[in-house]
């Protein structure tokens, strides 16, 4: 009998290498398991390209910017 919500892919000569899995359903159950392998399973609200151009400037010196020059 297989589990709903839980698939299991196999690469091209037949051995299982990837694992689909509902999270909505199985997400509590893998969490720490997640976690602990360093996955975050929280979706950032942030555009990954923006926090990408962000964290390249992280380290280097700070800029003062004026509003007003945000708009010219």
């Amino acid at each position: 009998m297989q589990a709903t919500g839980i698939f299991i892919e196999h690469n091209a000569k037949g051995v299982p290498t990837f694992a689909r899995i509902n999270l909505e359903k199985y997400g509590e159950k893998l969490k720490d398991f997640f976690e602990a392998e360093g996955v975050s399973v929280v979706k950032s609200p942030y555009n990954p390209e923006f926090v990408k151009k962000i964290k390249s400037q992280e380290g280097l010196p700070s800029v003062k910017i004026k509003t007003e020059d945000l708009w010219k």
